[in-house]
């Protein structure tokens, strides 16, 4: 053992440090020697030499050392050193033989040593977070990986953090907590993440698209059902070679059925879309969109397209059907509201009310509680909702008790219908005039 008073020099102390038994006197040992870069290599091989045995009492001691502004034993580690030689360290800690028992437990100490110093150690504490969030997202503990991940310092000034490390990092903890359920603490993450990657620099398509799903997750378990369908339609899109971008090209070229797992995912976001769609509050948006949704030719092979077409089609839904489509749900699609009925039962009444309006001119309350399986008194409250919200036209009479619905939406939607047509047809002209004066050789004579 070497004499606490000595100076240590190369020729003294190469070879002995790694060689002792305790990590103690061997930490001590490095704490004297002269120079900078001795010390880091010094550091570097016990550190090397404590994972190859497992030792798990000695890299206890190790991280301990360096990490703490005051360790147990021993003088404290520069900062300088420290955070140089933790920085290599933390990432072999998860690259070694160690039994994955024994990382975590590893890692668990570093994050609480590292933390207490954050502003000395961010890129250190970077990298164990994001190494244990691996270990925990294998073990399905969503919402501990995402916890340990919201920790990393995002917005700090002291070290350099690109726009698209800090969007990849809240994209993946909502995606983390949307696992868990918890879509309130992921809406907060993507709403963070929007600023980044709505930027007109930003071009992580993958990013882009794991954004885009989460969005489209918070609307369809918050109930915003029409932006949730809108989201999930827009996914329903992604192309061939935004996918390529996303996977890499070397990896891309690997799957044989590439076209086939695109046109799965893309259904699949179709699928939900539609769902959504029809879970929707009835009225002039979900219209549109179920116009767009119906004159997409892949929506032929929706198992929901039949009651899908006839919701667009403005056809009252009947109970075997409602039952039928109820078996696509899922839980929270199901879940009760504040007014007693199902998400389900209330967008089915809604769209019948809907239709019940195009259908008739004009209903008394039993009539309307009749044909939509409700009491009159209820059948006339979602009625007024749907009126003070714009989706139905009318008026009631609550004396005698009638509801009057008004013929403004259809001579609307006629004078609407024109304006396309006009549009077109000036579209046509606008197209005939440029190549007449630009291209005239393609214009055929008229006959005289």
């Amino acid at each position: 053992e070497f004499p606490r008073d000595c100076t240590i020099t190369p020729s003294s102390w190469r070879g002995r440090v790694v060689g002792m038994a305790d990590s103690h006197d061997a930490l001590d040992a490095i704490e004297r020697i002269g120079t900078h870069a001795q010390k880091v290599e010094e550091y570097k091989k016990l550190a090397t030499k404590l994972l190859s045995e497992g030792n798990m009492q000695g890299l206890k001691t190790f991280v301990c050392r360096l990490a703490e502004d005051a360790p147990s034993r021993g003088e404290a580690v520069p900062t300088m050193i420290s955070r140089q030689v933790l920085q290599d360290f933390v990432g072999e800690i998860f690259t070694s033989t160690l039994p994955q028992a024994l990382r975590r437990e590893l890692g668990q100490l570093a994050l609480q040593k590292l933390k207490a110093r954050l502003s000395s150690f961010e890129e250190p504490f970077s990298i164990v977070s994001e190494k244990m969030a691996d270990i925990l997202q294998e073990d399905e503990d969503w919402a501990g990986a995402a916890s340990i991940l919201s920790h990393i310092p995002l917005t700090s000034s002291q070290r350099n953090i690109s726009d698209d490390y800090k969007a990849k990092m809240y994209v993946r903890i909502a995606m983390l907590y949307l696992e868990a359920e918890d879509e309130v603490a992921a809406e907060t993450f993507v709403g963070r993440s929007h600023a980044l990657v709505g930027k007109s620099d930003f071009t992580n398509l993958e990013v882009k698209y794991q954004h885009q799903a989460c969005r489209a997750r918070i609307y369809d378990a918050k109930r915003k059902f029409l932006d949730a369908a809108r989201h999930y339609y827009d996914l329903s899109q992604v192309g061939k070679a935004a996918v390529i971008a996303c996977m890499g090209e070397e990896a891309a070229a690997q799957m044989a059925n590439i076209d086939q797992v695109i046109e799965s995912q893309n259904l699949e976001a179709l699928s939900k879309a539609g769902v959504c769609a029809i879970l929707a509050p009835a009225g002039p948006e979900r219209s549109r969109l179920l116009a767009m949704l119906c004159k997409d030719e892949r929506s032929n092979k929706l198992p929901m397209f039949p009651m899908l077409k006839k919701i667009y089609l403005e056809r009252v839904i009947r109970v075997p059907e409602i039952e039928q489509f109820q078996k696509l749900l899922k839980p929270h699609q199901m879940a009760m509201t504040s007014d007693g009925l199902t998400v389900l039962q209330k967008a089915m009444i809604e769209h019948n009310l809907f239709a019940a309006a195009h259908m008739y001119n004009n209903i008394t309350f039993e009539e309307l509680g009749f044909f939509l399986h409700l009491s009159a008194d209820r059948a006339e409250s979602i009625a007024r909702g749907m009126l003070l919200e714009n989706r139905i036209s009318g008026s009631i009479d609550q004396i005698e008790g009638m509801i009057y619905f008004s013929s403004a939406d259809s001579s609307q939607r006629v004078k609407q219908w024109d304006s396309y047509i006009a549009g077109a047809c000036m579209a046509v002209n606008d197209i005939t005039q440029y190549i007449a004066t630009n291209h005239p050789q393609y214009l055929m004579p008229a006959e005289s």
